[in-house]
């Protein structure tokens, strides 16, 4: 119970971030004498947090709906590369290009619920593009047995073994993408609901791997 209390504390302090600027650009707009330039740049954080409080929802809904439902529907045959390419696509200046083994782009399948896999695939490039800014994240992908292993490594800060434990199970203390903390957990919930795991580790020369098991479908 006291975890389930700090856990809403955290929640309603999270969701209120959004909700300063918004009022305040919604008072001053009301403010007579705007000139042209100044209701464009106060109608764009109205529109920047908007769009910031409805992506913080629907994240606590995906965890909501962790514990109370399947958040896999309607699996079908996904080509790993098509959501591997929607995913890298949706992360502003990413510049990640999945390695594959010879004929393997074309031909790795797994089943499950796009949409859910592309979303989990979000998380995990752009926590990494955002741990290493400058540089550029390396996305292997390998066949082992009836499954397919997707690993994605950084250069970025060297984590404890700790704080890599964490990454799936505890909600980040500080989001990377100004959110509720829950992208990488729900990810990890999304793997499991297609019978794969998410894992993290230490890059050999410093940095961050994440990988991803998926059966092969």
């Amino acid at each position: 119970m006291h975890d389930d209390v700090l856990w809403v504390e955290r929640l309603v302090h999270d969701l209120k971030g959004p909700l300063a600027p918004l009022q305040t650009a919604a008072y001053l707009l009301r403010a007579d004498g705007l000139g042209p330039e100044r209701q464009r740049e106060l109608a764009g954080i109205v529109d920047r947090q908007s769009r910031r409080l409805a992506a913080m929802i629907d994240e606590a809904g995906d965890w909501a709906r962790v514990s109370q439902q399947p958040l896999v529907l309607r699996p079908v045959p996904c080509a790993l590369a098509h959501v591997l390419d929607l995913a890298i696509g949706a992360v502003p200046g990413c510049r990640v290009e999945p390695a594959f083994a010879p004929g393997d782009a074309d031909a790795l399948q797994v089943r499950g619920d796009e949409a859910r896999l592309v979303q989990m695939f979000l998380a995990l490039v752009g926590y990494q593009a955002w741990r290493d800014p400058a540089g550029t994240p390396t996305l292997e992908v390998a066949r082992s047995g009836g499954d397919v292993r997707v690993r994605l490594c950084d250069a970025g800060a060297p984590m404890g073994a700790a704080a890599m434990a964490a990454l799936f199970t505890e909600p980040s203390p500080e989001p990377h993408d100004a959110g509720l903390g829950l992208r990488l957990m729900i990810a990890a919930a999304i793997a499991r609901g297609h019978g794969g795991r998410l894992t993290a580790s230490e890059r050999d020369g410093g940095g961050l791997c994440l990988s991803c098991e998926l059966p092969l479908g």
